[in-house]
């Protein structure tokens, strides 16, 4: 099997698996939130359903970005991964909001939390999913420099801190009797999701503009273009206008080589 097709359906089945088990999780953490009555467990679940439509869009993402390069895109399709990472950041800024929103309203009628130990049980178990599905998505990533696998896997990531944060926060309501955490802890989810849909909306529109390689890439470059003139014995050779650009997981370089007429 050639390695770009092993590439391609390791990528595939990484976010196709991610789209199931995301349901799943959701439906831990629904129930969970059923059985509380928690705002703070509700941001949690929330966040869930951003991780579905991330999947979703990671999965169809992939797919096109492996589409070859033909007349009209002789690049190739990989800039279509930074359009799915910005439809993704405005998901989570979207859920955010309506997190925020929740909490503010909860903030001026705070209750205890009902079947506390069942609902922590399953927002537990939903976050060692999360955090080993994200793991592995993170590593694929990182193997194929793809932009939309690591946003994929560092949102789902974030989500495992945001739940930890919340287990720890509801014990603590629940020892000092002030519920008041429970809306607090929700605010801050939605603050840190909202920051987190800015970051990755920053990165993918920096790209879409054509942010060059990182310096230590187009230094390594730049030497393996040096050592290859020194090493051709063609006297006066050089070379000019170097660019570098990123497109998910391709880098382009372009420069002009000048050689004795």
């Amino acid at each position: 099997m050639p390695p770009h097709i092993h590439t391609e359906s390791k990528a595939l089945k990484l976010t196709g698996l991610s789209l199931i088990i995301s349901l799943l999780i959701f439906g831990f953490k629904f129930l969970a939130y059923y059985l509380t009555g928690s705002v703070a467990i509700y941001s949690d679940s929330l966040e869930s359903i951003i991780n579905i439509f991330s999947a979703l869009l990671a999965f169809i993402g992939t797919r096109l970005s492996f589409k070859p390069s033909d007349l009209d895109h002789p690049y190739g399709h990989t800039k279509v991964e930074y359009l799915i990472s910005i439809l993704e950041a405005l998901f989570i800024l979207i859920a955010s909001f309506s997190i925020i929103w929740e909490a503010y309203q909860k903030f001026f009628s705070p209750s205890e939390i009902k079947s506390l130990e069942k609902g922590l049980f399953l927002i537990l178990l939903a976050s060692l999913l999360n955090g080993l599905l994200s793991y592995k998505i993170y590593r694929q990533g990182k193997k194929e420099a793809s932009p939309i696998l690591i946003s994929h896997a560092a949102h789902l990531f974030t989500d495992v801190i945001t739940t930890a944060g919340i287990i720890l926060g509801i014990i603590l309501a629940k020892i000092l009797n002030f519920w008041y955490l429970d809306p607090i802890l929700a605010l801050l989810v939605g603050l840190n999701i909202s920051y987190m849909g800015y970051k990755i909306l920053k990165e993918a529109v920096n790209s879409l503009l054509d942010v060059s390689l990182s310096k230590e890439k187009t230094q390594s470059i730049h030497n393996i273009i040096q050592a290859t003139i020194s090493g051709s014995k063609i006297p006066q050779a050089d070379y000019h206008a170097f660019k570098s650009r990123k497109a998910g997981r391709s880098s382009f370089v372009e420069f002009h080589l000048t050689v004795p007429g």
